[in-house]
């Protein structure tokens, strides 16, 4: 690998051990949270609309949500493969259709604060209530996503000439095909296996480091 390759890695399931926003619905989700799920699995909405709804229905203060977010763990092998490409002077950054608040206090939390962040923009708008705003939606994302994690791909290209992705479920299917190779956890594994897609299954993220120096 050479300094024009870059690690592009989901969160949701893939750095974090669960799902965050599911989690916190699962906290402070009030009725209606449920509904706008099964319409974005049976794909009658997007993810951003999905997202947008249920995030507004959020009901928690800031100290609420940030003692649930405090149980939230990571793949404890992370920190270290952040340190290994470091090393070997391969930046890796988070693309997630998630949210960038929860991101950055459970990385923090674990001492990272150096990898940049591109996911959904979650604001605190006081009273328990919530709002979610989507810096980088696309009107041409064809699965309507908050996060259009084709269109970064398609960004960093102009800077990276190849591009390892990681991730582990459904956000990460349209990406998978127009990136150089997939390190898939999860429901992702099957994905790729079905459509051909270069990849290699992992458990975490230490998988990826013995993979790399097989090559």
């Amino acid at each position: 690998m050479t300094m024009n390759n870059i690690v592009l890695c989901d969160f949701d399931g893939t750095i974090s051990l669960k799902d965050v926003t599911d989690t916190l619905i699962e906290h402070f989700g009030e009725v209606g949270c449920e509904a706008l799920e099964e319409a974005w699995e049976s794909g009658k909405i997007g993810s951003l609309e999905c997202m947008a709804g249920q995030v507004a229905l959020l009901r928690a203060d800031q100290a609420m949500l940030d003692a649930c977010l405090e149980t939230i763990e990571i793949d404890e092998s992370f920190i270290p493969f952040l340190e290994i490409m470091r090393r070997r002077h391969i930046p890796v950054a988070i693309v997630s259709d998630g949210l960038d608040y929860a991101i950055r206090y459970i990385l923090q939390k674990h001492g990272i604060t150096d990898v940049p962040i591109i996911a959904n923009h979650l604001i605190y708008e006081g009273d328990s209530h919530w709002r979610l705003e989507f810096p980088y939606a696309t009107s041409f994302c064809k699965k309507q996503s908050g996060n259009c994690k084709c269109h970064q791909a398609d960004r960093l290209y102009e800077q990276y000439s190849q591009i390892l992705y990681v991730g582990d479920g459904t956000s990460d299917f349209c990406v998978s095909h127009v990136i150089d190779f997939v390190y898939a956890k999860g429901k992702l594994i099957h994905y790729c296996h079905k459509h051909g897609i270069p990849h290699q299954a992992i458990m975490n993220f230490a998988d990826i480091v013995t993979h790399l120096d097989g090559k």
